[in-house]
């Protein structure tokens, strides 16, 4: 298939998409809608008996039971005056706009008291999502921040970090990593060099609001090479009301002697009736840190220098809103001295020691080895909401992302000009077009959404000849249902779409590259939520994915120099596709003074036909540049299945204690063995008292003040299940890890503070991670006292 023959298909699916958004909202008017909800005593909160709900525009009404809970059934969507009165209380009189089935809650003021306003709250009963997945938000996310992406979600259950070195790290999620798991910044698909073990996502933590990690194979609504599942970093919302507020953040660490500040100031302006809005912000991070140290020596040419900012500006008329966003990503990173290693002799014996010949010093300065990375993203939205249709948004994005390697030797000399040339140079275009629908609720009781996604990539490999150059192309078309008939309890959801993706890899010189790939494929998925109780729930998830594979699986030849690894690729490699079972048990329950104890189980089983991995060669490869450990990336048939388990239990009022477990077991099929570079299984603990005090202050005013106090433990085994002789060096021993952190909140001349105290590895234990690629010459770092500050103004 040629270009112009691609482009032709996916004009094809633009004009099928067209359809199925205008067939799919063609319907008659909803007249099933049901209203419901609670109607509370404002002061007390106690529900209101007997009150009468009464919509003005049908004449229909109800009146409260014994709970205060209402209900009138047969509405049309649509606005509808909504009054609420009950004898010895003011009448609320509320507009409400009526979509599927809502959930509306009143409070009433007894006629007594003297009121300005009346407060109604009326949202939608929230859908739960279908798969297992993981939030972390608010003060939770600020006291994770400061270091890396990775480093922010290691905590949670599922999820692993794969280091090289103490600066370089990417997200593992039940097992699987770089290409097989969906970034989406700020709704907008990061696309980078992700493709390297070396390669960590170009983000700064501190633009998220809130991050939320997918656990398994989500291609349906994301993309084709989500089979690990996708992490979602949506910004922190722009302020509600008008006017100008910020955010400072400040975060220091002994280890590295890092120092991270990042602040951002934003304003909304809005007309008198809030029919128009004008928003913006602006935001930036410096970020500085030196040599690392493990318990006995520090690491030469481990530190890191980066600097981050985002632009945000939106306008709202109406049922329509825009919005344009543009970030700048520039790190430099030093890779460790002791792992690029000059000769085969040499080599073996630096994985023998298992450490530095000499013991290095502190310094902020960075040489070689090294990387820079730089990342644009810009992206523009457009979104209208139709009362007939639904919410339509477009989203398009340019990413221009450049990387540079440099080897630890300069081929042009010691001269300044040379030590500049970097040995490995990628730099790459991507555009990416979303378009979706999010109707409105059809044939009672249906919601979803129907979109297309389109992606071109150019990829230049202007140094270096580890990849070739190369174009892409991508189109995927999706359609999502969900039957939702709440309070009843059962929920269903579907899902289909189809991807094609075109590969053109092109390579001048004596190895020359002149390919063109296709690859095509459906995925799905079935889903069911059975909510047992308002705090119980179960979720039954199948689905299906599938993952072409990437030009640096298909044609790698030579060293890599952030892996300090020399890796080979087969241009033979068919696509993956995974096949995801999974089922997810979650439950809270009150046990004492109001607070509620909270368990969530994860089982999964995921078979992937074709898995890409990449397996060590039998013997290291010496190249001018130094000899390296070797890799050939290899296909076989593999299973991944495990179990993820965490909870939270109030002992007393202030003492809390949780923790939970990761398990995986991840077969090669084909040779009846164990697959290589999986995480090992972990356990966690901790316990948490919160001091609570609260102090009166002249004005009658109180000013609470909340502090914590937390220490908790770490667990991971020995990764014993790994096949045989298969690798340089054997998995590291078991280790444990201590670690305290203090919290305290309050208000620091009125404006809301945080500071965050913490030591990492208390007891600076000795120890290496199983999935650290440097792990064959040095340990990990040691103690690591951390301070984080966050100040809202």
């Amino acid at each position: 298939m040629n270009r112009r023959t691609f482009q032709k298909v996916l004009a094809s699916w633009l004009v099928a998409g067209l359809w199925i958004v205008s067939s799919t909202t063609i319907s008659g008017q909803n007249c099933s809608a049901t209203l419901c909800g609670t109607v509370r005593e404002a002061k007390s909160g106690k529900p209101v008996a007997f009150a009468e709900v009464f919509i003005h525009e049908t004449q229909a009404g109800a009146v409260t039971n014994a709970d205060g809970r209402f209900h009138i059934h047969g509405l049309c969507e649509g606005k509808y005056t909504v009054d609420v009165r009950h004898i010895g209380c003011h009448t609320v009189s509320k507009v409400v706009d009526i979509v599927g089935n809502m959930e509306v809650d009143f409070e009433l003021h007894h006629s007594a008291l003297n009121l300005d306003e009346v407060v109604v709250k009326a949202s939608a009963v929230a859908p739960l999502a279908m798969q297992a997945e993981t939030r972390i938000g608010g003060l939770q996310l600020i006291a994770s921040q400061g270091q890396t992406l990775s480093d922010a979600l290691e905590d949670l259950p599922g999820v692993s970090v794969l280091n090289t070195g103490q600066t370089i790290s990417k997200p593992v999620i039940q097992g699987l990593h770089s290409n097989r798991i969906l970034i989406l910044n700020n709704g907008v698909r990061q696309e980078g060099q992700q493709w390297g073990l070396d390669h960590a996502p170009e983000i700064d933590p501190y633009t998220a609001g809130e991050i939320t990690v997918v656990k398994g194979a989500s291609s349906v609504r994301y993309g084709q090479d989500a089979i690990g599942g996708v992490i979602l970093l949506t910004p922190k919302p722009i302020r509600e009301a008008p006017g100008t507020s910020g955010e400072l953040n400040l975060a220091g660490f002994s280890n590295g002697r890092t120092g991270v500040a990042s602040a951002f100031v934003e304003s909304l302006w809005q007309t008198k009736r809030s029919a128009h809005q004008l928003w913006s912000r602006i935001q930036g991070t410096l970020k500085r840190g030196g040599n690392y140290h493990t318990p006995a020596y520090f690491l030469e040419n481990t530190g890191l220098k980066e600097t981050n900012g985002s632009a945000t500006i939106g306008a709202k008329r109406g049922n329509f809103l825009a919005e344009v966003f543009y970030s700048y990503f520039f790190t430099e990173i030093g890779i460790f001295r002791g792992a690029h290693i000059g000769n085969l002799t040499d080599l073996q014996l630096a994985i023998d020691r298992g450490r530095p010949i000499q013991d290095g010093s502190f310094s902020y300065h960075l040489g070689r080895p090294a990387q820079k990375v730089a990342h644009h993203l810009l992206k523009t939205k457009a979104e209208w909401k139709s009362d007939q249709l639904g919410t339509f948004s477009l989203v398009y994005a340019r990413q221009f992302n450049r990387r540079q390697e440099f080897d630890a030797h300069s081929l042009g000399g010691p001269s300044q000009e040379a030590l500049q040339v970097p040995s490995l140079e990628f730099e790459i275009t991507t555009h990416t077009a979303d378009v979706v629908l999010k109707h409105r609720p059809l044939l009672r009781y249906f919601t979803g959404s129907v979109g297309l996604q389109l992606m071109h990539q150019v990829n230049t490999t202007d140094r270096g000849g580890l990849i070739p150059n190369y174009d892409s192309q991508s189109g995927g078309l999706f359609w999502i249902e969900r039957w939702r008939n709440y309070p009843f309890p059962l929920e269903i959801e579907l899902g289909i779409r189809y991807d094609v993706k075109r590969l053109y890899a092109d390579r001048r010189g004596p190895d020359r590259i002149d390919e063109e790939r296709i690859f095509r494929n459906f995925s799905g998925t079935v889903g069911g939520l059975y909510r047992i109780s308002d705090a119980i729930h179960a979720r039954l998830h199948f689905g299906t994915a599938w993952r072409a594979p990437t030009v640096n699986e298909l044609y790698s030849d030579g060293v890599h120099h952030g892996a300090a690894s020399y890796e080979l690729g087969q241009k033979d490699l068919s696509a993956e596709k995974a096949f995801l079972t999974s089922f997810t048990f979650e439950a809270s329950l009150p046990v004492q003074n109001g607070r509620s104890a909270q368990a969530t189980l994860s089982i999964y089983r995921n078979r992937i036909r074709e898995f890409i991995y990449l397996a060590p060669m039998p013997q290291p490869v010496l190249t001018i540049r130094g000899a390296f450990p070797a890799f050939r990336y290899e296909q076989t048939n593999a299973m991944l299945s495990g179990m993820d388990f965490d909870f939270n239990w109030p002992l007393t009022t202030p003492l809390t204690f949780d923790g939970g477990l990761s398990v995986l077991r991840a077969r090669n099929l084909t040779t009846k063995d164990w697959l290589i570079f999986m995480p090992a299984d972990r356990l966690w603990g901790g316990l948490e008292y919160a001091f609570l005090t609260s102090v009166k202050e002249a004005a009658g005013q109180v000013d609470d003040r909340r502090a914590s106090l937390k220490i908790d433990v770490v667990h991971v085994l020995e990764q014993k299940r790994v096949p045989p002789g298969f690798d340089y060096a054997p998995p590291p021993k078991a280790y444990t890890l201590f670690n305290l952190e203090a919290r305290l909140k309050w208000n620091w001349q009125d404006l809301p503070a945080f500071l965050t105290l913490g030591i990492e590895n208390i007891f600076n234990h000795t120890y290496r991670d199983y999935l650290n690629r440097l792990r064959y010459f040095t340990e990990e770092q040691g103690r690591n006292f951390s301070v984080r500050f966050n100040l809202k103004f």
